[in-house]
């Protein structure tokens, strides 16, 4: 990350803070970016807040200073420069959002699958609850029906 004075360094035609800091302030406005900003102690007690850019941010800067050393008025080498990347941006993340939308959707659909098989299966563990209940008493029936006669006769 580089801080303003960096920036300046780097682009030849940019020779005054005071100019960078006015095309900042115009991307900002005209093309809805910002910069990531950093808190640095600058006294004792006091703190100031510095603009950090990316490499990326270096080159639209740039690139924007050769437009403009072309004669393209500012606003509109900007604009030119920022927004293209803010409309791929835009795009880019309205992609990003339709993929998540039809993986929710696919999500509950397989949710709505899955709970009506729980459904199924609650009701078949009724029914073998049930059957199995039936069974039970049948058993116990038997047994006591043996019991009553110990040494029954088949016939025959």
């Amino acid at each position: 990350m580089y801080e303003a004075l960096q920036v300046i360094s780097k682009i030849d035609s940019l020779n005054s803070l005071s100019t960078f800091h006015r095309w900042r302030k115009l991307v900002e406005e005209l093309c809805n970016v910002e910069f990531p900003k950093r808190t640095i102690q600058v006294g004792k007690t006091s703190y100031t807040k510095i603009y950090e850019f990316s490499e990326s941010d270096v080159e639209k800067f740039r690139q924007v200073a050769e437009l403009r050393s072309r004669g393209r008025p500012i606003k509109e080498a900007i604009i030119e420069v920022f927004e293209n990347q803010t409309k791929k941006d835009e795009i880019e993340n309205s992609e990003i959002i339709e993929k998540l939308i039809k993986a929710i959707r696919k999500m509950n659909e397989e949710l709505d699958d899955l709970t009506i098989k729980m459904t199924d299966m609650n009701q078949q563990m009724v029914l073998v609850r049930r059957e199995n209940y039936q069974l039970k008493e049948r058993i116990i029936k038997l047994e006591k029906g043996k019991l009553d006669k110990p040494f029954s006769r088949k016939k025959a």
